[in-house]
């Protein structure tokens, strides 16, 4: 990364660990390195946005299809603002959180050499050797449950914050109407009453059957409701295809004395670099 700059992510972490830094409008060092990098993201996405419109076709990519939305009662479509934000939010949200699921789950597979096995096994079941393809996500479910398993542990999203739209209580507490409340994955998901051995890794608390006798939000590493995350779908899809991809061909082993913890900032990462081998299967 360059000195002078500071990425949009990196600048969200400062702010999760200090939150009583600077407003961002103050133009301190790093406020003004975040406001470069923030300048330097929309001229890239602006340009490109306005190379599609300026083609005029649709070209299968997902900035075709913002272009081609339509609003049901309008029929406008998005302005190059609304545009931008959307893509924005795309690249961010397909970028981290999915790389880092995968940092924790080759993680735990190396903690749990008989998950790892069977993850093998149904991965040479499956596919016989060849790389995976977006046909066969829905035959790889060991290998889904793990990612399942992985999210319970470390949500990448830890905590999503909702806005409170009517005065309400809950749980004997006042909560006015305008207030901000934070409910967290990560809290809910290590819930003695709700999970059994809630520390333990376990992909098979994830088969249909034990899914369908849980409350329907034990599990919400997307958040729930209308405000789900809308990027779910592609995340757990591209989970699944890199795992398998890279797991019937390498195994990956944790480095002996490497210990990490969670580190809550914006996304659940590491609290250091995971040291790990690559061995060809």
């Amino acid at each position: 990364m360059q000195r002078d700059r500071l990425i949009p992510l990196e600048y969200l972490n400062h702010r999760m660990r200090r939150p009583l830094s600077l407003p961002v409008w103050v133009p301190s060092r790093t406020n003004l390195r975040f406001r470069k990098a923030m300048r330097l993201s929309d001229d890239n996405v602006f340009s490109i946005i306005n190379a599609h419109r300026e083609a005029g076709k649709d070209t299968g990519d997902l900035l075709s299809m913002l272009l081609a939305a339509r609003d049901e009662e309008t029929g406008e479509g998005l302005t190059n603002q609304e545009l931008r934000d959307e893509v924005m939010t795309f690249l961010g949200a397909g970028n981290e959180p999915t790389a880092v699921t995968l940092t924790w789950a080759w993680y735990l597979l190396s903690k749990h050499p008989d998950v790892e096995r069977r993850l093998h096994a149904e991965l040479d079941e499956v596919l016989g050797g060849r790389t995976p393809t977006i046909e066969d996500v829905a035959n790889l479910t060991y290998t889904r449950m793990i990612i399942d398993e992985t999210l319970r542990l470390y949500p990448a999203a830890w905590a999503i914050g909702r806005g409170i739209v009517d005065d309400d209580e809950i749980g004997g507490y006042r909560i006015k109407k305008g207030a901000m409340m934070l409910h967290s994955p990560y809290v809910t998901h290590r819930r003695s009453d709700i999970w059994d051995n809630p520390e333990g890794f376990d992909p098979e608390r994830f088969t249909p059957e034990r899914v369908a006798e849980r409350p329907r939000y034990a599990y919400f590493p997307f958040g729930g409701g209308p405000r789900q995350c809308i990027g779910n779908t592609f995340a757990m899809m591209e989970a699944q295809l890199v795992l398998a991809t890279v797991a019937q061909k390498y195994r990956l082993s944790l480095v002996p004395g490497c210990t990490v913890e969670p580190d809550p900032i914006f996304t659940l990462r590491p609290n250091r670099a995971v040291l790990m081998t690559l061995q060809p299967r």
